[in-house]
């Protein structure tokens, strides 16, 4: 490969990192704070802060590779997508409840709140990255 290929690509995905962080921190925010105030709002600024860090990581592990295939054909909106990050929500969800917990029993799927948080942390993902990265087509 060309030097100036490779030029080409690496300022092609420098332009485009600072979306994918903007996306990044504004899922772990958002998803952090309805956390917290679900919580009936007993952890304050300082659990948004300490929970953004938690998820984070489930979010760069699965969420992330997903998100640069989906950029390749960027789709606003698109409810495949939203699919899709629900469908890698569910098992990162239950690992990382699972490691957190040191419980790796199954009766973590039988609890509303497992499906309550998969279902957010894919809902937030999805939107902010339709926001900040899906920028070339309309909703399908």
């Amino acid at each position: 490969m060309e030097f100036w290929k490779i030029s080409q690509k690496v300022s092609e995905l420098s332009d485009v990192i600072p979306y994918y962080f903007f996306s990044l921190v504004s899922s772990c925010l958002s998803l952090s704070t309805v956390l917290v105030v679900f919580s009936l709002g007993t952890w304050g600024v300082i659990g948004i802060i300490v929970i953004s860090f938690y998820v984070v990581i489930p979010y760069l592990l699965f969420a992330v590779p997903v998100q640069v295939l989906f950029n390749k054909h960027p789709k606003k909106f698109n409810l495949n997508y939203f699919c899709l990050y629900i469908f890698f929500s569910l098992p990162a969800v239950f690992i990382y409840s699972s490691v957190l917990n040191f419980d790796f029993s199954m009766d973590i799927l039988t609890t509303k709140n497992f499906y309550a948080i998969s279902l957010l942390a894919a809902l937030f993902f999805w939107f902010w990255d339709s926001v900040f990265l899906q920028k070339k087509s309309s909703a399908s």
